[in-house]
């Protein structure tokens, strides 16, 4: 976040932790020059966390009438695996980030 304020200082806004309904919320919404960025934030606990976390953010999306988001995944694994690639859940482009 501290990166991201001077970028959009001006010209939007941040949020954490946005409730959008039945206490779903969201973790990262960035609001600049009339877009919307939805961020969900996980740490790896396998493939089948990973989808459910993909289902998670397209539902997300789809609530907030937005085509795109970003998954940022957090692997405390000895040996990483840095990879980012676009993928498409329930109809959404997902932009995944594994860190």
């Amino acid at each position: 976040m501290a990166f991201l304020k001077p970028i959009i200082n001006g010209s939007g806004y941040d949020f954490k932790e946005v409730q959008i309904s039945d206490e779903k919320r969201l973790d990262l919404v960035i609001t600049y020059i009339n877009h919307k960025y939805i961020a969900e934030l996980k740490l790896w606990h396998g493939e089948k966390a990973h989808e459910k976390g993909l289902l998670q953010l397209a539902d997300y999306l789809d609530r907030q009438a937005v085509d795109e988001g970003y998954l940022l995944i957090f692997d405390h694994a000895k040996v990483k695996k840095w990879d980012s690639k676009w993928i498409e859940s329930n109809g959404k482009k997902i932009f995944s980030v594994w860190v």
